[in-house]
C-alpha cells in the first residue's frame, strides 16, 4: 500500500510539472549600428548571414549618434536610439551586439554561430502573446499579454515595446543600402515599462499602446516587438514580435486571418451578452465602435464567457475576437 501511495505521489507531481511547464525562451539581438560607420559596412553582412541561419531569433537595429551623428536612421529617432544605446552602457562605437540583455565583446565574432549557442534551448516561465492592429495608413495599436505559464520567483521587470521596419532601402555614406529591423518608435519607455509577472499560473498581464504613423516610415512594412527583462540585471524573460502584416482591420476582417467559430447571445444586448467559443482558448477581446474608437479589451482563457455593456450608449458596435488559431468578428447592437 505504501509503495502505490509512492506511486501515486510520483505520477501527481509528474502531472504537475506538465502541467505547469515552462516554455521556450525566445532568442532576441539588439543591433548597434551606423549608417556611416565603415567597420559596420564592413561586420555587418557576416552577422547578417549568421543571424539568417539562426531560426527563430528576433532583430532590432538601433542607430545611436556616435560614432556619426549624421547617420540618417539615427537623426529619424535620436532619443529613443540614444536612450537604448545608454541603458546597456554602450555609447561611443558601433557595431555591438546585445543577446538577451547580455552585452556582446566588440572583439566577438559575429559571424560566428557560437555568439548565440549560449542562449539556445532555454524556457522561460513566461509567454507572451502581441496582438496589433494597424488602422488604415494612419496609426497603429499593440496589445501585449504577458502569461505566466509555470511558478516562479522573479521579482520587477521591465517591457520593452517598440515599432521596427523590417526593411528601410537607403544607402548610406559607408554603402549599405539596405536595413533590416529598423528601430522607428519606443511603445514604452526606452529602458521599459514597469511591470511585476502575476504569481499565479495561467495568468496574465495586458498592456495596450499606440501610436500614429509617420511620413517617413513605410508603413506596410511597420511590426511590433516586446522584449520582457529583469529590471536589475536586464537578463531577458521572454521576447516577442509580430509580422508587419498581422493586423486587423477596424472596419472588418482580414481576409487573410483564418476564421474561427464562436457563438455571441443575445443580440440584440440589452446589458449583458455571452461570447462562446469552441474550445478553451487563449484569447483577445477587444469592442470598438463603428468608427474604430476602442471601447474596452480583455484577456481571456476560458471557452466561455460574459461581457457587461450596460454602460454603453445604444448603438452598433463591432466585437473582434482573436486567438493563436485565428479570428471572429461580428456587429453587437445595443438596445
Amino acid at each position: 500500500m505504501r509503495k502505490l501511495y509512492t506511486l501515486l505521489a510520483i505520477a501527481f507531481l509528474l502531472s504537475c510539472q506538465l502541467a505547469f511547464s515552462q516554455v521556450a525562451k525566445k532568442i532576441v539581438v539588439e543591433h548597434f549600428t551606423n549608417t556611416n560607420c565603415s567597420v559596420c559596412a564592413s561586420r555587418n553582412p557576416g552577422f547578417y548571414t549568421n543571424l539568417n541561419s539562426q531560426a527563430g531569433v528576433l532583430h532590432l537595429a538601433v542607430h545611436p549618434s556616435a560614432p556619426y551623428s549624421s547617420c540618417l536612421l539615427y537623426q529619424q529617432n535620436s532619443t529613443a536610439n540614444d536612450a537604448r544605446t545608454n541603458y546597456y552602457g554602450i555609447y561611443g562605437g558601433t557595431p555591438r551586439l546585445v543577446i538577451n540583455g547580455v552585452v556582446i565583446s566588440s572583439s566577438a565574432d559575429y559571424s560566428s554561430s557560437s555568439i548565440f549557442t549560449p542562449y539556445q534551448s532555454l524556457t522561460s516561465p513566461a509567454s507572451i502573446l502581441i496582438v496589433q492592429q494597424k488602422f488604415g495608413t494612419d496609426s497603429v495599436r499593440a496589445t501585449v499579454i504577458i502569461k505566466t505559464e509555470a511558478p516562479h520567483a522573479l521579482g520587477d521587470l521591465s517591457l520593452f515595446v517598440a515599432l521596427a521596419e523590417d526593411t528601410v532601402f537607403y544607402t548610406g555614406t559607408n554603402g549599405e543600402d539596405q536595413h533590416y529591423d529598423v528601430f522607428r518608435k519606443s511603445l514604452s519607455s526606452t529602458t521599459g515599462t514597469s511591470v511585476a509577472l502575476p504569481a499565479a499560473v495561467g495568468d496574465s498581464i495586458m498592456l495596450t499602446f499606440s501610436s500614429p504613423s509617420n511620413s517617413i516610415w513605410n508603413f506596410s512594412r511597420i511590426y511590433t516587438l516586446a522584449i520582457l527583462q529583469e529590471t536589475s540585471s536586464k537578463n531577458l524573460v521572454q521576447a516577442e514580435a509580430v509580422s508587419p502584416s498581422a493586423d486587423v482591420a477596424a472596419t472588418g476582417i482580414n481576409e487573410n486571418i483564418k476564421q474561427i467559430t464562436a457563438s455571441i447571445f443575445p443580440n440584440p444586448v440589452d446589458n449583458l451578452f455571452t461570447i462562446q467559443l469552441g474550445e478553451s482558448s487563449d484569447a483577445i477581446i477587444t469592442l470598438t465602435d463603428i468608427d474604430g474608437k476602442l471601447i474596452m479589451q480583455q484577456a481571456v482563457s476560458q471557452s466561455q464567457f460574459q461581457f457587461d455593456i450596460s454602460s454603453l450608449p445604444k448603438a452598433t458596435y463591432l466585437l473582434n475576437i482573436k486567438t493563436e488559431k485565428g479570428e471572429f468578428s461580428q456587429k453587437i447592437i445595443k438596445r
